[in-house]
């Protein structure tokens, strides 16, 4: 049975009013001259018809739609499966829906995502970005069509044409490696997660750039590429402990927190007790590190802060509070320390 979707003149006609009448109540206009029994009984009759007001015909008369993109790097992470539900309870606070794209942790996928999201009905646009300097291009080509995005993710040498919201990894991770120096830790590893199709993300250069200049042999350093998944980081945890059978580290750190997780498992596999043999840290500080068993040490990336500038950059933007140029908000990280963590063994 086709049953056709009920339209404004449908409503108006049962209620017996002039169709703009019923729009404007509808719509629930200041300047609607109804009366309140009038108003009753279109709101009566459009709930008895099941009305829906037709969104893009709103959209075109308010000349906004009412809805926000978000691009989010890997659902399968606690941290941005939190950071997605706090975008989404700010933009409904505002009256706005929210859509997601997810870029799966793939660079090209990334990409595609963001010409899906541009083509979009949306005011605004926050990216949660692998790789933002990789987009420089794309993104200052698009600029022109006026649809203000916010970018969160790491800086890079290239400026970015658009808002950008970025963590202090240096100074969370030289938290860490300060706290391991002082405990007596001498061979440190680290775990370093790339995204599919990314050659690179830096991250390694800086986690070698701050351990030498904190008195680390570089001959003591060892990195270990992985994938996102804790399965990835176990096994890249494996290869670090078995290529270094003679020199073990006293000390694993990783990009992030599924990471620092798949480095606990990994230890319990070939039988190193943490902290005792191993002290192992991760990276966001997701609300399953302090659950675990031991409880995970982490460099925490403030989320309610993120959400909470991303979301006021966007609006500032939408509803033209600032014409600026290009803004940077750089946010600190902090190291939390749990029970994964301890001096070096024989210290």
């Amino acid at each position: 049975m086709d049953v056709k979707r009920p339209r404004l003149v449908d409503v108006a006609k049962a209620a017996g009013v002039a169709t703009n009448t019923a729009s404007m109540v509808l719509n629930d206009r200041p300047n609607c001259w109804a009366s309140e029994a009038t108003r009753a009984r279109v709101l009566e009759e459009a709930k008895r018809l099941g009305y829906r007001p037709n969104r893009i015909a709103l959209a075109v008369k308010k000349r906004r739609f009412d809805t926000i993109g978000l691009i989010v790097p890997d659902l399968n992470n606690p941290f941005f499966m939190s950071l997605a539900d706090q975008l989404e309870l700010a933009a409904e606070a505002r009256g706005y829906d929210l859509i997601i794209e997810h870029s799966r942790v793939d660079l090209l996928r990334e990409m595609k995502c963001l010409e899906s999201i541009m083509d979009r009905q949306v005011d605004g646009i926050i990216a949660c970005l692998i790789d933002p300097p990789v987009h420089a291009d794309f993104l200052k080509s698009h600029i022109k069509y006026g649809i203000p995005m916010v970018v969160a993710g790491q800086r890079g040498a290239r400026p970015l044409p658009v808002d950008l919201i970025t963590v202090d990894f240096e100074g969370g991770l030289g938290q860490a490696l300060s706290y391991l120096r002082r405990t007596g830790h001498s061979r440190v590893g680290f775990i370093r997660a790339l995204a599919e199709n990314q050659a690179d993300n830096g991250r390694q250069e800086i986690f070698l750039n701050i351990a030498r200049n904190l008195g680390f042999n570089e001959k003591d350093l060892y990195v270990e590429p992985s994938d996102h998944t804790m399965a990835g980081a176990k096994e890249a945890f494996h290869r670090l402990i078995d290529s270094r059978k003679g020199n073990p580290p006293t000390a694993v750190i990783g990009l992030n927190d599924l990471c620092g997780i798949g480095a606990l498992r990994g230890a319990h596999d070939v039988g190193l007790q943490v902290p005792r043999d191993l002290s192992v840290i991760g990276v966001d500080d997701i609300s399953l590190c302090p659950l675990l068993n031991p409880s995970l040490t982490s460099i925490a990336q403030p989320i309610d802060e993120i959400s909470q500038y991303a979301v006021e950059m966007l609006f500032d933007r939408i509803e033209g509070k600032t014409k600026e140029g290009p803004r940077e908000k750089v946010l600190a990280s902090q190291l939390i320390l749990r029970e994964s963590t301890g001096p070096a063994r024989g210290r």
